[in-house]
């Protein structure tokens, strides 16, 4: 690649930073009729790869500068995302807590969320890694735990918030994957509930009340049969990674900044600017 195409591209990807306007979690609830849906980003909306696979249909490349490296990711998103975040938009606010990247996380949902329909995300630095193992905190967000539902293909990532989970089978690449498209119904009865804990236990109700299965037995099998991603990936992924090596840039989400966790004490969250008003980059 050209210096002069190299400079194009770390321009349109910095311009395209400042445009995203995304709403702070933090900042005070304005949906107050809404509840909250967060969602995992890898296998649960999307799946991506990171070398080019000729069994692999991806639906657009984009590029992810991330460190100084230029990355090509070859994206597909799950059939029926788009209906399923205009559905799920009328009743509740939307966030992303993904493990992957922050980079990353961003240019993938420039693509996904063109409307601005997801409210804010919280990226790798937001995650907390004990033993090797991602944890995903909700406490992050200021919302009250009964608003919340978060759904993840990864069970460990309930470990901190078990009743607000709801697991979904992994997507990897499937054209016959209706996950979403089951999950828009029932997301608009749990929105009438004052509290959504334990998110299971509702499910089995609405589904014994509907005579219906949200998620049937071979989709379940998937996530049971998938092979494990690379270690070495952008995306969430197999995520391994000691506490000594987050860096100060790993660890500031595009409008939250979080001190590291240990594991038996949880310091104090704190805001802060976007990442790029650092005179860091990644």
């Amino acid at each position: 690649m050209s210096i002069v195409a190299l400079f194009k591209n770390c321009y349109e990807h910095f311009k395209g930073k400042f445009q995203k306007n995304y709403i702070s979690a933090q900042t005070p609830k304005q949906y107050s009729q809404k509840k909250v849906l967060v969602l995992d980003l890898d296998e649960t909306l999307v799946h991506c790869e990171f070398k080019e696979n000729e069994n692999f249909q991806h639906e657009v490349l984009l590029e992810v500068i991330h460190k100084g490296q230029l990355y090509t990711v070859y994206l597909k998103a799950r059939p029926y995302l788009n209906q399923f975040l205009q559905e799920a938009s009328k009743d509740y606010e939307i966030f992303i807590f993904t493990a992957g990247y922050e980079a990353y996380c961003q240019e993938v949902l420039s693509f996904i969320d063109k409307k601005k329909i997801i409210s804010d995300y919280y990226a790798r630095g937001s995650c907390q890694f004990i033993d090797g193992i991602c944890y995903k905190d909700l406490q992050l967000i200021d919302r009250p735990m009964g608003d919340i539902i978060f759904i993840d293909n990864n069970p460990n990532a309930f470990i901190k918030c078990q009743d607000n989970g709801l697991l979904i089978p992994s997507f990897l690449d499937s054209e016959d994957d209706d996950c979403l498209l089951r999950l828009i119904p029932f997301l608009k009865y749990m929105a009438k509930k004052k509290d959504l804990r334990p998110v299971e236990q509702h499910l089995k109700i609405y589904e014994d009340n509907n005579g219906t299965i949200v998620f049937c037995e071979t989709q379940k099998s998937i996530q049971i049969e998938q092979e494990e991603p690379d270690e070495d990936t952008l995306s969430e992924g197999k995520v391994v990674k000691r506490e000594q090596d987050v860096t100060d840039l790993d660890i500031k989400h595009k409008k939250t900044q979080t001190q590291l966790e240990t594991v038996n004490k949880i310091k104090s969250k704190l805001r802060s600017v976007t990442l790029f008003s650092s005179s860091k980059h990644n």
